[in-house]
């Protein structure tokens, strides 16, 4: 088998422009939720939810640093992190979308939603597949 370079990697590349764009989307559709007062139903206060807010955008910043020096915690994070908000878009977000009228703001509030599940997506597939390759690299030392 020859040598895999993550370096070069298509997954790697993949996984640190998707979490890019994924990070994005996150900020955008945080605020789309904070716009539209989605913390209350949850009944959060705003302390809270700037709190929650800082940390998430926080831990996904700080996984894209990890990924993009080919940290296998970083890849694993991130694509945790994917899957986590793709399933959160298509359990809350997507029914929400579906019910009759305007969701939130309308189409940009659908355009963050729909952007922040296939960026999660993309960002979960692109992550384990390095993070794939990093594994192997590392069990082919030991």
């Amino acid at each position: 088998m020859g040598e895999t370079n993550l370096k070069t990697s298509n997954w790697h590349r993949g996984t640190v422009v998707s979490a890019a764009f994924f990070s994005a989307f996150s900020a955008v559709h945080l605020i789309d939720d904070f716009i539209s007062d989605v913390p209350s139903e949850f009944n959060l206060g705003t302390p809270v939810t700037l709190f929650l807010a800082f940390a998430y955008m926080l831990s996904i910043a700080g996984l894209l640093g990890a990924a993009s020096h080919k940290s296998p915690v970083g890849y694993f994070g991130l694509g945790v992190a994917g899957v986590l908000i793709l399933l959160a878009q298509l359990l809350k977000s997507v029914p929400e979308m579906l019910e009759p009228g305007s969701w939130h703001l309308g189409l940009a509030s659908e355009i963050a939603a729909i952007g922040l599940a296939i960026s999660g997506a993309m960002t979960a597939v692109c992550s384990f597949m390095s993070w794939r390759i990093v594994r192997s690299k590392i069990s082919d030392v030991t």
